[in-house]
């Protein structure tokens, strides 16, 4: 449970091919009673990485930041782990609470678009 950021939602598409651009969106919401700087991470995996440009924001009290990510779609089921980190008074980052989202690899099928007899000989 949150002491002071918490993670109030993941947005991302449930599923996607690979090779895509898949895009991100993390809220959090300071639980402090003042403004505090909030960071949100993940867990980089050996095919895919989580990047937010802009990982860090100073939140009001009770205000809510959407943190912007995105990564490369592998060609398998990615499991999103998203964490909020608050800053203390003592220069260090302390990890606060974390979520996570799966985004399962789109089955691909195989279309006919069209069909055409090109030459035609009666026997």
């Amino acid at each position: 449970m949150a002491q002071y950021a918490r993670i109030t939602g993941i947005l991302a598409p449930s599923q996607a091919a690979p090779g895509d651009l898949v895009d991100v969106q993390v809220t959090v919401q300071n639980l402090y009673s003042d403004v505090i700087s909030i960071r949100i991470g993940s867990i980089p995996e050996y095919d895919y990485s989580l990047a937010f440009p802009a990982d860090w924001a100073n939140i009001a009290p009770g205000g809510i930041n959407i943190f912007y990510g995105s990564f490369i779609m592998p060609n398998r089921t990615v499991n999103l782990h998203a964490y909020s980190y608050w800053y203390g008074a003592d220069g260090n980052w302390y990890q606060d609470d974390e979520m996570t989202k799966v985004v399962n690899l789109a089955v691909l099928t195989s279309q006919i678009s069209g069909f055409q007899i090109a030459d035609y000989s009666k026997v």
